[in-house]
């Protein structure tokens, strides 16, 4: 008798659990209270009538504090901010210490300081909009608040709210072995503007949502098929996307704690993610593209990058961003163009570099082309300043400038120097003040294991940044 071969199945569109599969307010109780609660939804009009208000007594209390020619300015500031065209000239003011060659790097003399506290490589952090506060998530499991000005660091207990959740002083993803499986990692993290939710995701397939002044978990949605790779709260609101390397686009209201959307069109896993005021969510994966998505219209657009993956990215203005790939490039986008319009290569390398070395720059670098993988970037709010990290030993930083007569004009990047760090720099932050940089440091990098840095140290790196006086 012959035995047919089991066809393999793809594993993105494996059947989960009944654990896994997205069951929101299927209960009796819940669609009771769904029932009873339906005529006390706001509608559209209403909401609009009610932000109206918000706002104008907003602008009446404004009016009490300032002149006239104070509230316009003011007026003036956050309509650009809400489109996302605000720009303030800070490149040009940031003073940057020579970065020391090899040899002579001493990392208690660099000026910066790292805050220890996880066990295996920090793979994201979330800095809160007023720069008081880092949040960071490892591949241990582990999640830490950090405060900026004092240093006191803070582990988010992790016990679980459910009783029923099968788990004893531990939340849904931690367990014995949590150092030795990656189902057990957390990959990305956001922190809302408000600096009232912290949003976590990993291994496990779910976004854990944290009452990030509390520290206590409130809940945690699955849905996706694979590892959450990447999140990130629209400005302003309580709106979170997550990424997956399912490939996958999830949208979530926490105002009503519930899931709303769906979007697909990547062909291979989700990298990164950002997003600004608007109605639109940036992403980029290892398909080589960039994906702007139009939430309300439910549509893409699909901007092509140059052969590898795109590692990062990170939004300059509402239609302007910034990307980081495999080959050590940092891309300018527009989204008029479908190509990058300004590609800075070898803005990181990936060669070996001894520690005595007196020709490289930088803390040093175990060598192998994953240093020279661009992990993250990074960019200050509303601003020309750009950061980049990889695994080459040196944060850079950069000017978004509009070129000379010799580019015709167009939108450019410049190089003004840099910050020697040892590891793999999976995370980036750059203070809306500008007045200091936040890095998450690895020994790994963080969507993998494919080089192993024992020189470097696990942790958050914190360097202040120095700004010229106004003349």
């Amino acid at each position: 008798m012959v035995q047919r071969k089991r066809q393999k199945r793809d594993k993105f569109f494996e059947e989960e659990d009944d654990e896994d599969v997205l069951m929101m307010g299927n209960s009796e109780e819940e669609r009771e209270s769904e029932e009873e609660s339906e005529e006390d939804v706001e509608t559209a009009e209403e909401k609009r009538l009610r932000l109206a208000k918000q706002y104008l007594s907003h602008i009446e209390q404004l009016n009490e504090e300032h002149d006239e020619g104070g509230v316009a300015e003011i007026l003036r500031q956050d309509a650009l901010e809400s489109m996302g065209y605000l720009r303030r000239v800070i490149a040009d003011t940031v003073v940057l210490p020579d970065v020391p060659v090899v040899a002579a790097y001493d990392r208690r003399e660099d000026g910066g300081k790292l805050y220890r506290g996880h066990r295996l490589p920090v793979t994201a952090i979330a800095l809160t909009r007023d720069d008081a506060k880092v949040f960071s998530v490892s591949k241990d499991g582990s999640i830490m608040e950090l405060d900026v000005e004092s240093g006191k660091r803070q582990v988010f207990s992790h016990s679980s709210p459910s009783p029923g959740d099968g788990m004893t002083g531990g939340a849904p993803w931690m367990t014995p072995a949590a150092r030795q499986g990656s189902r057990t990692s957390l990959l990305a993290a956001a922190v809302s503007s408000d600096g009232k939710y912290l949003a976590v995701g990993g291994g496990d397939r779910k976004v854990h949502i944290w009452d990030a002044r509390s520290r206590q978990l409130i809940r945690s949605f699955p849905g996706h098929k694979d590892a959450v790779s990447a999140l990130s709260f629209r400005q302003g609101t309580h709106q979170l996307f997550s990424g997956s390397l399912d490939r996958s686009l999830y949208i979530w209201s926490l105002e009503d704690m519930t899931y709303v959307d769906t979007l697909f069109g990547h062909q291979s896993p989700i990298l990164g993610l950002d997003s600004l005021q608007g109605d639109r969510a940036l992403t980029c994966g290892a398909d080589r593209t960039c994906r702007v998505w139009k939430i309300p219209e439910e549509s893409q657009l699909v901007f092509r990058g140059n052969w590898v993956n795109i590692e990062s990215c990170a939004y300059i203005t509402s239609s302007e961003w910034v990307t980081g790939d495999g080959q050590g490039s940092v891309q300018l986008w527009n989204s008029a163009k479908k190509k990058p319009t300004y590609t800075c290569r070898n803005a990181h390398v990936a060669y070996r570099i001894p520690d005595d070395s007196t020709d490289h720059v930088g803390a040093g670098s175990i060598g192998g082309d994953a240093c020279s993988w661009v992990g993250s970037v990074a960019v200050c709010p509303g601003s020309d300043l750009i950061a980049s990290g990889a695994g080459d030993g040196v944060i850079q930083f950069w000017k978004v400038w509009d070129g000379g007569k010799g580019d015709g004009g167009r939108r450019a990047l410049e190089n003004i120097g840099g910050l020697p760090v040892r590891g793999f720099v999976n995370s980036l932050a750059i203070a809306s003040s500008a007045r200091f940089v936040v890095a998450g440091i690895g020994q790994e990098p963080r969507m993998g294991r494919w080089l192993r840095d024992p020189a470097a140290k696990n942790g958050v790196f914190i360097h202040a940044l120095d700004l010229k006086e106004d003349e």
